[in-house]
């Protein structure tokens, strides 16, 4: 069978279907009482591209580097599916205006890593995505 006979046989919803996860932040489950659960999808192709591209920029020096928390934080926002954080009590009650303000006062800084490089290995970028922000600056 040669590739196109095995794509016509495959399933095409298998194929293109978003890979999800469930991701517990366990210092948030111990504040709250309960599990603390992240809903993680798999954000599309040219939308980690655009996350990519915002997060780079060139230095003084004329080299590319990258914002690796802007980098992050764009993961985050995409790659998180729960609705609690666009209720509009929540966010109220934890004066953030928008998603990535919410995200920014719940989680710290491992924890932001942490979830990002979750949702990258959800996109097939590998789960150690310092390496691929060293590797845009050089």
């Amino acid at each position: 069978m040669n590739l196109a006979e095995a794509l016509l046989a495959a399933d095409a919803g298998k194929i293109t279907k978003k890979d999800v996860k469930d991701f517990e932040v366990k210092r948030l489950t111990k504040i709250v009482g309960e599990p603390f659960i992240l809903h993680l999808q798999q954000i599309p192709n040219h939308r980690v591209r655009e996350i990519q591209d915002n997060a780079t920029f060139i230095s003084k020096g004329g080299k590319p580097s990258a914002d690796t928390y802007k980098l992050y934080m764009g993961f985050l926002i995409d790659g998180i599916t729960n609705q609690e954080f666009n209720d509009k009590e929540v966010l109220k009650k934890f004066r953030a205006a928008t998603r990535k303000d919410l995200f920014e006062v719940l989680f710290n800084a491992g924890e932001v890593q942490d979830i990002a490089q979750a949702i990258c290995g959800l996109c097939g970028l590998g789960n150690d995505l310092t390496d691929k922000v060293e590797e845009v600056k050089n």
